[in-house]
């Protein structure tokens, strides 16, 4: 009986620190989330969560592993619309005292892991001011099919074929022949100055847009970029 009621016991004690953990990984992510947003001049609050269980020893330590970050609609300073930006940041410095005093100016991060969405639609957008009227649609995991027209020049110039889709110092590039004349045209999409420092360095196709892949080391957030 006594061997029963001990084995009960330390199960429930258990379930109370699990619980304890989960809840203030909850409150944490929550403060988190609107301290990035303002350091990362986010236009909307970012969803976060805090990988690891426990979750209080990170607190305790200074040291979260994996800290999840996932914005939307975030507009860079040349007008591009990311439809969904997923970035980890993995070992995030926050001592514990600093926590405690709510003096959390600077946090350091080892690495950061991030991907950029930008949708057929935000792609299409952006282009539009630019001078080029187009409909991509997927052709391969490296290629995207497109149909309309440039009025780059000032002489409008059809558009159709399929462009090749690379990345290079985070600008995605289309690259189209079009005529023999213009043997190729290229349309750029510059996804620089993305938060948290990120450099774009692969890029992929999917069925509804693009996801440029990228990372930085040795990041310091809330500091000077």
């Amino acid at each position: 009986m006594f061997r029963r009621l001990l084995i009960a016991f330390l199960l429930l004690i258990v379930v109370a620190v699990v619980a304890v953990d989960r809840v203030g990984e909850h409150v944490a992510a929550h403060v988190l989330a609107g301290q990035l947003q303002s350091d990362e001049h986010l236009q909307q609050k970012p969803d976060v969560s805090i990988a690891g269980i426990p979750f209080l020893t990170q607190v305790f330590g200074g040291k979260y592993h994996d800290v999840a970050v996932t914005a939307r609609d975030f507009k860079t300073s040349d007008g591009v619309t990311v439809t969904t930006l997923k970035v980890h940041l993995h070992d995030a410095h926050i001592p514990f005292s600093k926590v405690l005093s709510g003096s959390v100016k600077k946090v350091p991060v080892a690495r950061v892991d991030g991907t950029a969405y930008v949708s057929f639609g935000d792609l299409g957008r952006y282009l539009s001011g630019t001078g080029v009227s187009v409909r991509l649609e997927r052709a391969g995991p490296h290629s995207v099919s497109v149909s309309g027209t440039s009025s780059l020049g000032g002489h409008p110039i059809p558009l159709n074929g399929v462009a090749t889709v690379a990345v290079s110092h985070s600008v995605v590039s289309f690259s189209l022949s079009v005529t023999k004349r213009l043997k190729q045209l290229v349309l750029s999409v510059p996804l620089r100055g993305l938060p948290f420092r990120i450099n774009l360095t692969s890029v992929t196709v999917g069925g509804d847009g693009i996801t440029a892949a990228g990372n930085a080391k040795r990041v310091t957030l809330g500091g000077n970029p």
